[in-house]
């Protein structure tokens, strides 16, 4: 049922783009504080020739830097002053992520890019969560949780909301959301009755009109500063005098003239659904089941110009239980032969039962593009029946899909010379396979080079500790006895130091002494000495590796 009345909200983000910034410095110092990260900011953008303000962060706005200042004034303010470009994609795209967040409350939202906020209309909404002024809370309370500094106010028409979370005096708010850490709150403002907007919005600057700054301007030097100084004269002489825009603007705001906006849609889901008339059970029509799901998925695909990384396929019993079931690929792909074969063998995870009443398959981790594969050289294989050459990523999709996601890693070499911490496992990336930096010995250089040490070919999980005979305390070890086997040295070699990492290092770790062994049965050892007998340290020995 429509309804004929208007609740709209306006969210006004003032530092979204500060604190954008400040976050992205704070990832790339890892941890460490940048230099000038701490120092007021502020967002310019090269006007006519001249650095303008555009944004700011709380700490510019208490040094009294606005929007619209020159940033050769606001040096002679605030000398110690951090400079970033504007960046219009960026604050979209923020807005965007918000725009799609807020449609928890209504359908219809939108971006304001040039004023940076969000427009909702909740009209016929509102009592799904107690009223206007519980949802304005509920909004408040999770967006200060969300560290986000916002201004809200809810209006009967678009340009009353705007005005009111612009321009709105602390006096009006009836509704104040959780206080920030600096103790500046998010204010929450709702007007309904039009006597009380007209009020309220007569006291506010003729800038919250959303006119020209020019004519703002001229109106001001006329002796116009507010909007009650406008309402109720003559439009003829205000429109001949400074434009028609502004008795536009006027009766927008009063609720005269209507105004609306274009709402934002999510992106449309990858999803391919098939009801049955009559339950299937056989093994057959499941597997054409599947078979019509994937190439209907892959020419989907096709038309929206993207590619999938993972495939969820699901099935609904006749009893009502839905189960689904994970197909996870190495590169966005939307290769149909590829699809038939890693959900060649899905069916049997389906057990039909009584039978399947629906079937469907939803494209999940989509992306634009997707990278190209490279054949195996020695997997060289002809085309037989349109199959495709067995590639890098291929060969680990069949993997993944027999194994299950996440039983397929592989190595790669870390910066770092502790010995259990200079390789991690990683997810297999068919880029990266193979290339020239993995034909190297992990990140001391190439296998065959004369000044790397050694390593052995296996090493043990975590090291074993072992009873050690040398002739002194920094000699290498005569014997040592693990797994109650006395092992007696005939050659030893070492030591190679390794000190442990000072600036990320536990409370308590010692430097490392390696020894190369090799016993009188021919076998291979990598024994360290952990502890200095030169720092009058108890030294401890631990088993670590074997050689060949």
């Amino acid at each position: 049922m429509p309804v004929s009345y208007r609740h709209i909200i306006y969210i006004h983000f003032p530092y979204l783009a500060a604190s954008r910034i400040q976050r992205a410095s704070g990832q790339r110092a890892s941890g460490q504080r940048e230099s000038g990260v701490d120092l007021p900011l502020v967002i310019i953008r090269k006007i006519n020739g001249a650095d303008i303000i555009v944004a700011g962060c709380t700490k510019a706005a208490a040094h009294g830097l606005a929007t619209g200042m020159r940033l050769a004034d606001a040096r002679a303010l605030c000398p110690q002053l951090r400079t970033e470009a504007y960046d219009p994609l960026a604050d979209h795209a923020d807005l965007q992520h918000l725009a799609l967040w807020a449609r928890r409350y209504s359908p219809l939202t939108a971006v304001d890019d040039q004023h940076c906020g969000i427009w909702i209309d909740i009209a016929g909404a509102e009592h799904l969560f107690g009223g206007v002024r519980s949802l304005l809370a509920d909004c408040a309370k999770r967006l200060h949780r969300s560290h986000f500094r916002a201004v809200l106010a809810a209006a009967p028409n678009c340009g009353a909301a705007w005005a009111l979370a612009h321009y709105g005096k602390p006096s009006e708010r009836l509704m104040t959301a959780p206080k920030p850490a600096d103790g500046q709150p998010d204010t929450v403002r709702y007007i309904f009755s039009r006597a009380c907007l007209r009020r309220h919005l007569a006291a506010l600057p003729l800038a919250a009109l959303r006119i020209d700054t020019t004519i703002a301007d001229h109106m001001r030097r006329a002796g116009l500063r507010v909007i009650g100084d406008i309402i109720g004269r003559a439009r003829a002489p205000l429109a001949a005098r400074f434009g028609q825009d502004v008795l536009l603007r006027l009766d927008q705001a009063l609720g005269d003239q209507d105004e609306s906006f274009t709402a934002v849609s999510p992106p449309k889901p990858l999803y391919i659904c098939r009801q049955f008339a009559e339950p299937i059970g056989a093994a057959d029509d499941i597997k054409a089941m599947i078979h019509q799901l994937a190439s209907e998925t892959a020419t989907l695909l096709q038309q929206a110009g993207l590619a999938t990384r993972r495939l969820r396929l699901g099935w609904q019993l006749v009893d009502g239980l839905v189960f689904a079931h994970d197909v996870h690929l190495s590169r966005p792909s939307r290769d149909v032969t590829l699809f038939h074969r890693l959900l060649a063998n899905a069916s049997d995870k389906i057990n039909p039962e009584f039978g399947l009443e629906m079937g469907w398959m939803e494209s999940l981790d989509c992306s634009p593009l997707a990278p190209l594969d490279t054949a195996l050289p020695h997997m060289m294989l002809q085309r037989h029946d349109g199959v495709a050459g067995e590639s890098y990523a291929s060969l680990v999709d069949r993997l993944v899909a027999r194994l299950g996601y996440g039983a397929v890693v592989r190595l790669t070499p870390q910066a770092c010379w502790q010995p259990e911490a200079a390789q991690s496992f990683e997810l297999p990336d068919p880029s990266q396979i193979f290339t020239k930096t993995d034909e190297k010995s992990g990140w001391l250089g190439d296998s065959t080079s004369s000044t790397a040490p050694p390593r052995p070919i296996r090493l043990l999980a975590y090291p074993h500790p072992v009873d050690v005979v040398a002739l002194l305390p920094d000699h290498p070890p005569a014997q040592f006895i693990w797994r109650r086997r006395i092992h007696k040295i005939i050659h030893a070699t070492g030591p190679e130091r390794i000190a442990p990492a000072w600036w990320q290092a536990p409370a308590g770790s010692r430097t490392r002494d390696y020894f190369r062994l090799r016993d009188d049965q021919g076998a291979g050892f990598w024994l360290y000495r952990e502890g200095l007998p030169e720092r009058h340290e108890t030294p401890s020995w631990f088993l670590h590796g074997f050689f060949a």
